[in-house]
């Protein structure tokens, strides 16, 4: 188990550093991201907070969708997406020094980025004991209301924050977050996440996984209250 933990752990500073990355190289951002770049560039909140933000209203939907609360998992995520957020503000200050001056190093980098995203995530979803609320939206639109078909759902879940990053953008008149990094991510993050599912293998104890869930968590608190 503690070794889930630690690639879990892993998989949220890559990830973050990742999206950092992109924001930096300003080549283009994984969809939430650039709606959150938008966001933050009309509020003046950091990117990591507009994330957190939009990660409780999309949690408070998931909940919605899923008709019922999903209870100790809805706190565990949360705390994974607070965690997520935090550390992308984090990254952005350590590289605020950090300059990425022309369009083929910008590109570089933007790519550099996404990869790191699709590695972090293809650790994230093999260790598999939380789940971000963007990921579980994706989850419940394809298991619940798509019959399994994962790519409709993750065109919907995605091009809800395309749609928002590119609606705040254009009424502000100054559209920043959304280039070539957002189309690699939102038409190839699932190609990139196989290929590294391929190469990265965590040789995880199962049951140890398995026995440490959310919902058996829940049930060994509940007995130690009986």
């Amino acid at each position: 188990m503690a070794k889930g933990v630690f690639w879990l752990f892993l998989s949220v500073f890559l990830n973050a550093f990742g999206n950092a990355l992109t924001v930096k190289a300003a080549f283009g951002s994984a969809p939430w991201t650039a709606a959150s770049i938008n966001i933050s560039n009309a509020t003046g909140l950091t990117v990591g907070n507009v994330l957190i933000i939009m990660g409780i209203i999309v949690l408070i939907a998931d909940d919605l969708l899923r008709r019922h609360w999903n209870g100790i998992k809805d706190v565990f995520n949360f705390l994974y997406m607070l965690s997520f957020g935090y550390l992308i503000d984090a990254w952005l200050f350590i590289m605020q020094s950090v300059t990425v001056n022309g369009w083929a190093l910008r590109v570089i980098v933007c790519i550099a980025g996404v990869l790191c995203i699709a590695a972090a995530l293809s650790i994230y979803f093999q260790v598999n004991l939380v789940l971000h609320p963007f990921d579980d939206l994706l989850k419940i639109l394809r298991e619940k209301y798509l019959n399994g078909n994962v790519v409709l759902a993750q065109r919907i879940s995605l091009g809800i924050p395309l749609a928002l990053g590119l609606s705040v953008g254009l009424f502000r008149h100054h559209l920043v977050g959304i280039n070539l990094g957002t189309a690699i991510s939102f038409l190839c993050m699932g190609y990139f996440i196989l290929f590294f599912d391929r190469c990265i293998h965590l040789h995880l104890n199962r049951d140890a996984l398995t026995h440490w869930r959310m919902p058996h968590l829940l049930h060994h608190v509940k007995h130690s209250k009986a």
